[in-house]
């Protein structure tokens, strides 16, 4: 009852944040609002756009056979899968049931026991659309965070603390450093560290992409991506790009291939081979490196991947769908001098300077 009570305390106090959502409250109205609202209401996340069923294999060596009965019959397996981080598409989400035994078909004359998988729970996050005219920085909390009542103050001691939630998306009114730490003021008597947050700061266009192209900004630093067409910020989220073992590359580039689902594997040895099978909406822009869909985790807005830009699923469908060249009904669309691909903008930045 005291979580209810303080959670509609602070609803009430601090309002709801600028909402970057259609037929929602609108971000810039009203002086005193805005200075109040400190948390977006979350989007709707229930629903799952992926355009299959995926599942992790739990075990090393797991035996792969031609037919569900085959295992109970004696015969041997087709294959054994390989030691690493493995992940595989499912043609039907129900299991075939053998006895009391659950299979699933993993590809054409291909079934493992269902035992040996778990389904993936994929993220249902999803980024925002940027009101026009809009122009203050913003930012996600990566995780829970209570709130100070200034800047290097500890939060209040209470047996109900307000707590921000990870995912909740804020207005940065006001960014101050103490003792060395910066704190970012998201309401009215409402500080938290500017480490528990992934910033979205408007950037200008960098040099060669012209006033009304569409590109991508990846902010490797607060691991964010935004859309911009031409000057205008349009839509931002947040990202996994490479860990420090596996950096994503830095520079200016252009999506040169558009790919709808495909299978993604890499590692020199046992300890970080890996395999995802269809891996959906890629958009590469150097090399290997791409953009894409991650149906195996939901640590955006944390580094984690192998180089490339994850996206949770949603983000994914939508930048596909926005970006060029445009896809056609095919698996694979390259660029062409006609069709050329969308920028795509990767770099750090320092941290935010206090003002």
């Amino acid at each position: 009852m005291l979580i209810v009570q303080r959670a509609i305390f602070l609803w009430l106090c601090l309002g709801l944040v600028f909402c970057l959502q259609v037929d929602l409250c609108r971000a810039g109205g009203g002086a005193d609002l805005t200075e109040k609202q400190f948390v977006c209401p979350f989007p709707d996340m229930a629903t799952n756009v992926l355009p299959m069923t995926y599942a992790q294999i739990k075990e090393d060596s797991v035996p792969v056979y031609a037919q569900p009965q085959d295992e109970a019959s004696g015969l041997s397996p087709v294959r054994f899968t390989r030691t690493g981080f493995m992940w595989v598409s499912l043609s039907d989400p129900r299991p075939v049931m053998v006895g009391e035994q659950g299979w699933y078909k993993i590809n054409e004359k291909e079934y493992m026991r269902a035992d040996k998988l778990r389904l993936a729970k994929p993220s249902g996050f999803q980024g925002v659309m940027v009101p026009r005219d809009f122009y203050k920085k913003f930012a996600w909390m990566i995780f829970h965070t209570r709130v100070s009542p200034g800047p290097g103050v500890p939060p209040v001691e209470e047996e109900d603390p307000a707590v921000v939630p990870a995912r909740s998306l804020v207005i940065v009114h006001e960014i101050r450093e103490v003792d060395q730490r910066k704190w970012c003021r998201i309401g009215t008597g409402v500080w938290v560290p500017y480490g528990r947050l992934a910033m979205v700061t408007p950037s200008s266009r960098p040099e060669g992409v012209g006033e009304t192209e569409r590109w991508i900004e990846v902010n490797l630093t607060e691991q964010t991506l935004s859309a911009y067409e031409g000057d205008r910020l349009i839509f931002a989220t947040l990202i996994s790009s490479g860990d420090g073992s596996f950096p994503t590359i830095k520079g200016l580039f252009r999506i040169w291939a558009k790919v709808r689902l495909g299978k993604m594997s890499g590692g020199a040895d046992d300890s970080d081979r890996y395999l995802v099978e269809d891996v959906p909406w890629s958009m590469y822009f150097y090399k290997s490196y791409g953009m894409h869909a991650s149906y195996w985790h939901d640590f955006f807005g944390l580094p984690n991947s192998h180089g490339c830009v994850n996206l949770a699923p949603k983000d994914a469908l939508w930048l596909f769908e926005w970006t060029s060249p445009k896809a056609n009904r095919g698996n694979w669309q390259e660029a062409t001098q006609a069709d050329p691909g969308t920028w795509v903008w990767v770099h750090e930045t320092p941290v935010v300077t206090a003002k």
